[in-house]
């Protein structure tokens, strides 16, 4: 049975959601049967193709589901609405700070303008993710409407009464008997009627569907009057392909990554049959690991360049080929020369975990990969990086790892709320 109001849930990653029952912790939350079945039988991963975003989990006598490392707000047909923030310590989270952190990381990744969260009241912050992000981006509309919707010539092509503009005279001529009263002509109309607008009026139909909030759907009614002369895009792709980036169209630029988010986003969960719900879902490694690569590309000096998922080394060559590409997250050069190797991994360490038995729970794995990337990207000698979060128990760089006399490791936190990192500083 649906119910016809919003059910809102906030958890964070890894939490654990009850079918029914009365917890309401950002680590164990209930939801209701409906939305426990539907994300048992879409969320669970079936085949190899299929994303994965619950698992299956034993809570005490019964079975829970348990959300993975997804961050965002996915809504389920019944209109339970699930929204995951990061989970950036291993002790109570509050909300509001992690809302605070998704919001900076997105704004800086997704390059939405999202400057005035940081001076936002306690209140506002308080409010669910999507609703945070609809304000944002009904309030950017507004300040568009206020400089002004742009126009442009459009050329028609149409059966007059009256001659009008220029005469095709082909058509004219092919005209049916009786109807040579009738011009086929061309002219321009100079309207709003163009691909930027399209898009804008679209997003704006889909954000008034998903919003529960009385103001933002009174501003995001009051802007669809606005547009109302405007059709609703029929073909986004095509539609993104024509938003032009012209000097007369700077201040439309900042829009264009929302109307992608809200109208191309697409949910790493595999739907059955057709579900229009709202879903922003981000893959919390890729966006630290990102977000990560974008704040270090600002502080590096100009003449070093910073490249993402570089792939020019392979582990091995085979018969004449080329055998698994090693794609290290961030590669720093100096023109041509490799300056240093860094990995990030969304993880929370502990540095009192100090034994040969627990090693910070860091990965085995991933000291591989990394003493790899050492040998094939800087030759068996330089400095090498692995980022993780910071957070109450890893709040300095570990004693440094030595893979061999040439060849070090500084496995270093990085700090989401202030932006600092000193290590990743001194490469600079």
């Amino acid at each position: 049975m649906k119910c016809n109001r919003v059910y809102d849930v906030t958890v964070r990653e890894f939490a654990l959601l009850t079918n029914g029952g009365n917890n309401h912790s950002i680590d164990c939350h209930s939801i209701p049967k409906s939305a426990f079945e539907w994300l048992l039988a879409n969320g669970v991963s079936k085949s190899e193709g299929q994303r994965e975003l619950v698992k299956v989990k034993r809570h005490g006598t019964s079975v829970a589901l348990q959300v993975i490392n997804f961050v965002g707000v996915l809504e389920m047909p019944c209109k339970t609405r699930i929204e995951i923030l990061p989970k950036t310590s291993t002790d109570t989270c509050d909300p509001v700070s992690a809302r605070k952190i998704l919001l900076k990381m997105l704004a800086r990744v997704e390059k939405l303008k999202l400057e005035e969260f940081q001076q936002s009241q306690l209140q506002v912050l308080k409010q669910p993710l999507y609703e945070l992000l609809i304000t944002h981006f009904l309030t950017a509309v507004s300040k568009l409407v206020r400089q002004g919707i742009r126009n442009e010539y459009q050329r028609i092509e149409r059966e007059s009464p009256y001659l009008k503009g220029q005469l095709q005279v082909t058509k004219q001529l092919r005209q049916r008997p009786g109807r040579q009263h009738h011009f086929h002509v061309a002219h321009d109309i100079y309207n709003a009627n163009r691909a930027e607008n399209r898009l804008l009026h679209s997003s704006l139909k889909q954000v008034l569907k998903w919003s529960t909030s009385s103001a933002n759907q009174k501003l995001a009614c009051e802007l669809l009057f606005v547009f109302n002369e405007i059709e609703l895009s029929s073909n986004h792709a095509l539609d993104f392909r024509l938003w032009k980036d012209d000097r007369g169209l700077a201040h439309y630029r900042p829009l264009k990554p929302w109307c992608e988010l809200i109208l191309s986003y697409q949910s790493p969960v595999a739907m059955v049959g057709k579900h229009n719900g709202l879903s922003f879902l981000f893959p919390m490694e890729q966006l630290f690991e990102r977000y990560v690569a974008k704040q270090l590309q600002r502080q590096l000096p100009p003449e070093f360049k910073l490249k993402q998922q570089a792939s020019s080394h392979c582990l091995t060559h085979h018969n004449g080929n080329d055998w698994f590409r090693l794609k290290p997250d961030i590669v720093i050069y100096d023109k041509s020369r490799i300056v240093t190797v860094m990995d990030t991994k969304w993880k929370l360490l502990d540095a009192s975990l100090n034994t040969t038995k627990d090693k910070y729970n860091l990965n085995q794995a991933d000291m591989y990969q990394l003493y790899a990337y050492g040998e094939k990207y800087l030759n068996g000698q330089g400095d090498l990086y692995l980022i993780y979060p910071k957070h109450v128990g890893f709040t300095e760089a570990l004693a440094l790892f030595e893979f061999k006399p040439e060849l070090t490791l500084y496995v270093v936190p990085y700090d989401l709320e202030t932006d600092q990192c000193s290590l990743l500083m001194a490469c600079s």
